[in-house]
C-alpha cells in the first residue's frame, strides 16, 4: 500500500510540475502548438487554430483535476479498507496513464518551449500512475485489504 501510496502522490507533484511549466511558459507553448497546428492545416484559420490550442489546454488541464479528484476518491476509499478503492485507483490509473500517454502526445512540439518538461514529464507521469497500480495488485495488499479493522 505504500508503494502504491508513493507513487500516486509522486505522479501528482509530476502534474503539478507539468502544470507549473506550462503557465510559466505559456506564451511560449501557445506560440509552438500554433505553428505546428499551422504546418499540419495550412488552410485553417488562424483563430481557427488559436481556437484549437485553447480547447486542448483548457481540455487537458480540465481532465488532469477531474483524475486527480477521482484518484484522491480512490485512495481514501481504499484507506478505508473498500475494494471500490482498489477498482477506482485501477480504472483511474488506466486513463490516467493512457492520459498522460496522450498528453505527451499533444503537447510534444511544445517540449523545447519549457526547457523540455514535456518531452519527458507527462511520461513519468504515466510511469508512477503504473507503478501505483502495479502496487495494488502486491499479495500484502490484498490481505491487509480483507483483514478486518
Amino acid at each position: 500500500m505504500t508503494v502504491s501510496l508513493t507513487a500516486w502522490v509522486g505522479s501528482f507533484v509530476v502534474l503539478a510540475g507539468i502544470a507549473g511549466a506550462v503557465a510559466l511558459d505559456l506564451r511560449a507553448v501557445r506560440d509552438a502548438l500554433e505553428a505546428s497546428v499551422a504546418a499540419e492545416n495550412p488552410a485553417d484559420s488562424a483563430q481557427d487554430i488559436t481556437d484549437t490550442v485553447n480547447f486542448t489546454l483548457i481540455a487537458s488541464g480540465a481532465i488532469a483535476v477531474v483524475l486527480i479528484l477521482l484518484a484522491l476518491l480512490g485512495i481514501q476509499l481504499l484507506r478505508a479498507r473498500k475494494m471500490a478503492g482498489l477498482v477506482t485507483l485501477v480504472v483511474i490509473g488506466l486513463l490516467s496513464a493512457a492520459g498522460g500517454v496522450g498528453f505527451w502526445t499533444l503537447l510534444s512540439d511544445a517540449g523545447d518551449a519549457t526547457a523540455g518538461v514535456l518531452q519527458w514529464a507527462p511520461l513519468a507521469y504515466s510511469a508512477l500512475v503504473a507503478v501505483g497500480v502495479l502496487a495494488l495488485f502486491a499479495p500484502g495488499v490484498s490481505a491487509w485489504l480483507h483483514r478486518r479493522r
